[in-house]
């Protein structure tokens, strides 16, 4: 089983405040209430589930290893999003077919992101990341030559999270963030994930709407930009790109099978 031990996050203010914490707390009924809403597009290809369990406080361990393949695509989903990942992948999937991308292997990450208090959740988001760098570093060893890796709201950070973690040496082809919860100058220079998508990705497409107003209500106060809204306030590294998806998505959930998302990242996927 693979392991990896939560750190303090760098780069990104630590402060909380009240307004914020209601708003998440109102974030956590909604998505209780109410079953996540997404595009009917739906992919032929199975979805395996490899399940993350935190085994003590930022370390978590799996019920499985990533398979090798030439094309390997691996979803993980964000805030209580758990019992749902298999179809939410389904749905992105079924976008990237339609758009001409059928990827060998397809896996969804589950984690235990099914937690009242936000906060929690949202810094377990780096031990996640840590420990599926070690998946994909081990794939890569064993022969994968294509890593295609998507998240969506907190599973954003996990990805970002993940391409900060990867050793030296080794490479996620694409990187695909649909709504990421976060701070735009998390990617901005000195940000937490400035450095790591910079060395450790081929293609990094941040896909935000400003309709997401879910994570609009969270992040980018004071100035800032939500990342996941209004994408970041700099250029990002070199292989960065915001690509701004309000025409089409209407909400926070609406990334999830978009044709704008799926036709976008099966063309940054053909060209590489």
């Amino acid at each position: 089983m693979w392991n990896n031990t939560k750190t303090n996050e760098r780069g990104e203010s630590s402060r909380r405040r009240v307004g914020r914490r209601t708003v998440l707390r109102g974030m956590g009924a909604a998505i209780v209430a109410g079953p996540v809403t997404m595009a009917q597009s739906t992919a032929a290809q199975a979805v395996t589930t490899i399940r993350f369990t935190e085994q003590s406080d930022g370390v978590f361990v799996t019920d499985g290893t990533l398979p090798v393949a030439q094309e390997l695509f691996v979803f993980v989903h964000g805030w209580y999003g758990d019992d749902s990942v298999a179809s939410q992948a389904e749905s992105i999937l079924g976008s990237l077919e339609t758009a001409g991308y059928t990827p060998d292997e397809s896996i969804a990450i589950e984690w235990p992101a099914s937690n009242w208090w936000y906060f929690d959740a949202e810094a377990d988001t780096e031990g996640v990341g840590a420990t599926l760098a070690s998946l994909i570093e081990a794939s890569i060893d064993d022969g994968t030559t294509n890593v295609r890796l998507t998240g969506h709201s907190l599973g954003g950070r996990v990805v970002y999270w993940t391409a900060d973690k990867l050793s030296a040496g080794y490479t996620i082809s694409t990187i695909g963030a649909m709504g990421t919860a976060a701070n735009g100058s998390t990617v901005c220079s000195g940000g937490v994930w400035h450095e790591g998508i910079g060395a450790s990705a081929q293609t990094v497409r941040n896909y935000h709407s400003h309709n997401d107003s879910t994570v609009g209500s969270a992040y980018g106060w004071f100035g800032e930009p939500a990342l996941g809204t209004e994408g970041a306030d700099c250029a990002g590294p070199s292989n960065y790109a915001d690509i701004d998806v309000t025409d089409t998505v209407g909400s926070h959930t609406e990334y999830l099978g978009d044709d704008q998302v799926g036709n976008d990242l099966a063309s940054v996927i053909d060209a590489s």
